[in-house]
């Protein structure tokens, strides 16, 4: 009897599995959330109780393990996170502006100009 395995046509989205069939990435964004959620389990647990500092934990923790699972269109959050606040710190109208570099040389040559009836002024 044959075992059929689904093959997906895009190969691109294979990645090698490094432990427990997560990839090296997931694994250091699993590994800062716990060394950021789990000071602050141990820290809570006795002041707010286990179910308050269970969720604590999971905040602190949160945005790290999101940017190891979370992809979409084949960027990570961390970068779709960078590219939003670029988009929303820039101006909403952008002005086309030229220079003319016809007034430039005119301005160089007025410089050069005055520059030299400056120093025969000197003279």
């Amino acid at each position: 009897m044959a075992h059929y395995v689904p093959i997906p046509k895009d190969l691109n989205d294979i990645k090698e599995k490094f432990i427990m069939g997560l990839t090296k990435r997931q694994v250091i964004c699993f590994g800062i959330g716990l060394v950021l959620g789990a000071p602050v389990f141990f820290l809570t647990r006795a002041t707010i109780g286990m179910s308050g500092a269970i969720f604590a934990m999971g905040v602190c923790s949160a945005p790290a393990i999101l940017c190891g699972l979370y992809k979409k269109n084949g960027v990570f959050l961390e970068k779709q996170a960078k590219f939003m606040r670029e988009y929303f710190t820039r101006p909403r109208k952008r002005y086309y502006k030229t220079t003319n570099i016809f007034m430039c040389f005119e301005r160089h040559i007025e410089y050069n100009r005055i520059k030299k009836k400056l120093r025969d002024a000197e003279k």
